[in-house]
């Protein structure tokens, strides 16, 4: 089956919201759906999706395109596995394909190199009772082993290399996933003797691995390195399997570590993710934000967890997330307290979770002024005007301090970092020309294009963009299809497109009208075009031939 076959046949049996609403809250907004862009960090929505057309674009960033577009983008895959992705969705029986044998794309084959590892230590456990018992002993569930595909590395130089190599795979395959380091001796396994942890994108495609030791061995934990599918940043631990419940919820729970997430989920909080490293990123934090409007963060109570979420508060009130921050007791994690004292209690700690005013004027030290000022800044980044006006009145509140005084100096140091961060790019805003006002009434209205085609010809139109695209629409076999043409689009036409299928730009009610006044408008212009070129040449005769045509036309249309 070829390829476009393929596609067509995963269209039919997919709709473009339900698959975007996997990864972004869409709201209904009139004939189409509107979001908060993943591409882009934006306070007020501006990604919308065309069910009609089958389309999305984002008028923030200017993204767009169909489905298999949007998956590959969003998860930072190959173009053959976005459409893997979707076929699986839609039960898309997809011809075989080669495993690390060369036939598919680099990315592909790092993927399946992990996913294969994976497998490997998975069945590595079995074979370590000292592991499993470990196991046993965190209070981690043989279901939960399972769920999180949790696997062991062994003791050794090289048995992950062996194994993969008799899969298959070649060395630079196997050094490109992380799997492997170079030494003296050669290549040898980056992971051995630990209890490993597989990271997964929102897909559950294991992407890189956590390493636990067992024994008393420095560092404690060891995670893949960056490849060409893992960016640390943009990855969090647990959140294909959280992802349904965070939505249901609308809200995330964030903690710290593995075993926390692992547990967490066990005792019923399933909307529990962690980051890959001590603080939250900017890319993080966006792929909750388009899931979820609120947010617990929960942190160890020694120094090192109050750091933390110090360091993840900026990053949170940029994205507008209604958080809440909850310290734990000195010494205790969400997994150690989970088990000493059960799901109930450390549900009643969720229960009094700090608002982020009130943490940060718990931590901060040195004047009440200073303090203040502290806690300013931190809301100077809120772009949420409703949300920033609540914390500015808790601010007063919770210090004494006059309100109007307090707004003045917010104000003030607002002024200061205006248009830092969080800017949006600008999208291409097409010209309301006659041109594309034709274009967009042949993308909304498809039964139209033939009447345009022909009473003008495509090379009569000026612009190079609607040219083009007008072509190719012309040669679809489905004029209703936009997105068959997206495939030989260029990145201009493809905002051009995108854009218009989500917003004609025009009233669609008179759109014959609009046709016909843009039509008569282009074929005016042309006329006039050829006037001036006659008089330039001195052509008379031409020229009294073109002013008798223009007349004549004036009197027709009423010009």
């Amino acid at each position: 089956m070829k390829t476009s076959a393929i596609i067509e046949e995963i269209k039919s049996r997919l709709d473009i919201v339900d698959v975007i609403s996997g990864y972004v809250q869409l709201k209904k907004a009139g004939q189409n759906w509107k979001g908060l862009c993943p591409f882009h960090a934006e306070k007020t929505p501006s990604f919308m999706v065309s069910q009609t057309k089958q389309i999305f674009h984002c008028f923030g960033c200017g993204a767009g395109g169909d489905m298999v577009e949007f998956v590959k983008v969003y998860e930072n895959i190959s173009f053959p596995e976005a459409i893997g992705l979707l076929a699986k969705k839609a039960g898309v029986a997809l011809p075989a394909a080669g495993r690390g044998d060369g036939s598919s794309g680099r990315e592909e084959k790092i993927r399946n190199a992990m996913r294969d590892a994976g497998a490997f230590f998975a069945a590595q456990l079995g074979r370590s009772a000292s592991t499993l018992d470990y196991l046993k002993q965190r209070g981690i569930t043989p279901e939960s082993v399972e769920s999180f595909m949790l696997g062991y590395a062994p003791a050794g130089w090289d048995n992950l290399l062996k194994y993969l190599k008799k899969k298959g795979y070649d060395h630079d395959v196997i050094r490109d996933a992380g799997l492997v380091v170079q030494g003296d001796r050669g290549l040898y396994d980056m992971f051995r003797q630990r209890l490993m942890f597989p990271i997964t994108n929102m897909s559950g495609w294991v992407i890189a691995f956590g390493g636990r030791a067992l024994a008393d061995v420095n560092p404690k934990y060891i995670n893949s390195p960056e490849t060409p599918v893992f960016k640390k940043s943009d990855t969090l631990y647990g959140l294909s399997s959280a992802r349904e419940e965070i939505r249901r919820q609308n809200s995330v729970l964030i903690v710290e570590g593995y075993l926390d997430v692992i547990i967490c989920h066990q005792h019923g909080f399933r909307n529990a993710v962690a980051p890959l490293g001590t603080a939250l990123t900017e890319g993080q934090i966006k792929k909750l934000r388009n899931m979820a409007d609120s947010a617990v963060l929960v942190f160890d109570g020694d120094s090192a967890g109050i750091a933390a979420a110090r360091r993840s508060l900026p990053v949170i009130c940029r994205n507008n997330f209604d958080a809440a921050i909850m310290v734990l007791p000195d010494g205790e994690d969400p997994d150690s307290y989970i088990r000493k004292h059960g799901g109930p209690a450390f549900l009643e700690l969720l229960k009094h979770a700090k608002t982020v005013v009130d943490f940060m004027l718990g931590v901060s030290r040195g004047r009440k002024s200073d303090m203040v000022r502290e806690v300013l800044s931190l809301i100077s980044v809120v772009n949420d005007v409703l949300l920033a006006d609540e914390m500015l009145t808790e601010l007063a509140e919770r210090t004494g301090m006059n309100e109007g005084t307090i707004r003045e100096e917010f104000r003030r140091i607002r002024s200061k970092t205006a248009g830092h961060g969080g800017r949006l790019q600008a999208g291409p805003d097409a010209p309301n020309t006659e041109e594309y006002i034709l274009l967009s009434s042949i993308i909304a209205f498809p039964e139209k294009s033939g009447h345009v085609f022909s009473e003008l010809r495509i090379e009569e139109f000026r612009d190079a963009t609607v040219r083009s695209l007008c072509s190719k629409i012309a040669s679809l076999p489905d004029k209703g299809d936009i997105s068959g043409v997206l495939d030989s689009v260029d990145e201009r036409e493809r905002r051009i497109l995108t854009k218009l299928s989500v917003d004609p730009g025009f009233d669609l009610e008179n759109v014959d009208r609009n046709i016909e006044d843009c039509i008569r408008t282009i074929r005016k212009r042309k006329l006039d075009e050829s006037i001036r070129s006659a008089e330039k040449a001195g052509d008379l005769r031409l020229l009294n031939d073109l002013i008798i045509k223009r007349k004549q036309f004036m009197g027709e249309t009423g010009l």
